[in-house]
């Protein structure tokens, strides 16, 4: 039986697990020990959708938590320079595009990009199928239209300390000391943490949210890792962060991702400051190279003076994954488990899968056996290389060849079998829903999917099908719909301009009329 779960770590992935327990189990001790001596990365600011879902299941509402975690809302995000001589944009809009008797948006895309001139241009698909892109571009947020889907940027270091408090209230006990060793049973589970004050802390279930030291299950139990690093090529990162010139203009609702000679860089707006950083490979720039080159790039943008100010962090980064991320009596969460980087803003929602898994297997009975543990394996090997695969594509497919960096992606990226599948069948046809049953993902259980997020990243990435399938009957049959439905979406285009900004919007609604 679970009676004591023990959580190493704070952060976001310690407190979010901690929060989630704390509401979803009862009959359990919960226990959070984060040493004062070891830093908070912080530096996970952009998210996706279901983050949403997951303040909403710890009952918070956006006005109880938001202005404390600086937060903004984001629509998208927006990829420039991936391609390399493309001057378009490549959009993610996470809200779902329209369909018509069964018959989803990218197909009538697909039909008339290869039927009509006025859509020969492959970055007609993000306006052909959702006004997303235009909201973005005008400076409005998607909060202002009915049903849209939406994630929020956030200080991911305010994130936690507000999920701290939260857990505490709610009989999370908490313990500010550092671990000296780590005591094993005979059978190699762990027994207890002997603790720097000299007292120690037990458990039945640990929990390692220890961040890219794997305190637990990779120094301790000593689980393999298995290294994306022939995949996806950085393993750097450089941090910094800007003021506000004017935040009417510059408080996008979308994140901003840029290729640079060797890697990309984020823009990340937050209610009080912006976010950015560096990420790329150590293989082609040293870290005095990669922040000249980062500091040319955001002064073009941000001016001198904002950025000439701005203290930069330098970071590592550990790409891949520990083969089991729950063995024995110990879980691990976030980026003790594994890390794919950060280019499709999945770090906390990777967080979320693993900590639902885990308390959803938990609290049915407060115990495991072995079958949870190997489902939930699975489950999360299954996520994390489904995530991989995705990013791949914003490299693999690339025409860039203007410096060594991109000249190696273009044609050195290891792709995995299961990457090579579905971008065969993607040339057949448009990834949709439907198609999921065509790989092990992990399903809701992993929560990632082949559907609009790929055919989105594809088409700008120039990876289209060969040809339509044959226009059947049922097709043929919702194209007028079709038509209509894409006139009412230019005509709602035409209405965005006279949406209230996306700072108005915080502002009015959020934040009190605060600046």
């Amino acid at each position: 039986m679970v009676k004591n779960i023990v959580i190493v770590g704070g952060g976001s992935a310690g407190w979010m697990t901690a929060a989630n327990m704390s509401k979803h189990l009862s009959g359990i001790k919960i226990t959070l020990i984060e040493s004062p001596n070891v830093p908070i990365i912080g530096v996970g600011e952009s998210t996706v959708p279901p983050i949403v879902d997951f303040m909403k299941s710890l009952g918070l509402e956006e006005k109880d938590w938001m202005e404390a975690c600086s937060a903004t809302y984001k629509s998208s995000i927006c990829f420039s320079n991936f391609h390399g001589t493309d001057k378009n944009k490549i959009w993610f809009p996470f809200s779902s595009s329209w369909e018509t008797d069964g018959q989803p948006a990218s197909r009538h895309w697909l039909h008339k990009y290869q039927t009509d001139p006025k859509f020969n241009d492959r970055f007609s698909i993000y306006d052909y199928t959702t006004l997303v892109p235009e909201v973005c571009r005008k400076g409005k947020t998607v909060k202002s239209i009915s049903n849209a889907a939406y994630a929020y940027h956030l200080d991911a270091i305010a994130l936690g300390q507000f999920l701290k408090k939260y857990s505490m209230e709610n009989g999370v006990s908490y313990v500010s000391d550092t671990i000296t060793k780590v005591v094993q049973n005979d059978d190699g589970s762990i027994k207890e943490l002997e603790l720097e004050s000299g007292s120690s802390l037990g458990g039945d279930l640990f929990v390692d949210c220890s961040g890219f030291r794997s305190l637990l299950l990779g120094q301790t139990l000593n689980e393999p890792f298995e290294d994306y690093s022939d995949s996806l090529f950085n393993d750097k990162a450089i941090a910094l962060r800007l003021p506000f010139a004017n935040k009417e203009t510059e408080m996008v609702s979308y994140t901003q991702c840029t290729a640079l000679s060797s890697g990309w860089v984020w823009t990340i707006p937050l209610y009080d400051r912006m976010g950015t950083g560096y990420v790329y490979s150590s293989k082609f720039l040293s870290e005095d190279e990669a922040e000249a080159e980062y500091r040319k790039f955001l002064k073009t943008k941000f001016g001198n003076k904002r950025v000439d100010e701005a203290e930069a962090r330098h970071l590592d980064i550990r790409v891949g994954k520990h083969e089991r991320t729950w063995v024995k009596n110990c879980v691990a969460i976030g980026l003790s488990a594994g890390f794919v980087e950060p280019l499709e803003s999945t770090g906390l929602q990777i967080v979320q899968s693993q900590m639902h898994l885990l308390t959803d297997t938990i609290k049915s009975k407060n115990d495991y056996s072995c079958t949870d543990v190997a489902i939930y394996n699975r489950s999360i090997r299954n996520l994390l290389d489904s995530i991989r695969d995705f990013l791949v594509t914003h490299y693999a497919l690339t025409d860039r060849e203007d410096t060594p960096y991109w000249r190696e992606v273009k044609y050195n990226t290891k792709l995995s079998d299961s990457l090579v599948q579905k971008l065969t069948l993607a040339r057949n046809q448009m990834p949709a829903p439907g198609n999921l049953h065509h790989f092990d993902t992990g399903g809701d259980l992993a929560g990632f999917g082949f559907n609009d997020g790929w055919y989105y990243i594809l088409t700008g990435m120039n990876h289209v099908p060969f040809s339509n399938e044959m226009p059947d009957k049922v097709f043929l049959n919702s194209a007028k719909q079709a038509d209509s439905i894409y006139n009412k979406l230019l005509a709602e285009k035409a209405n965005v301009k006279q949406l209230p900004s996306h700072y108005e919007v915080l502002k009015n609604s959020i934040y009190n009329g605060k600046d």
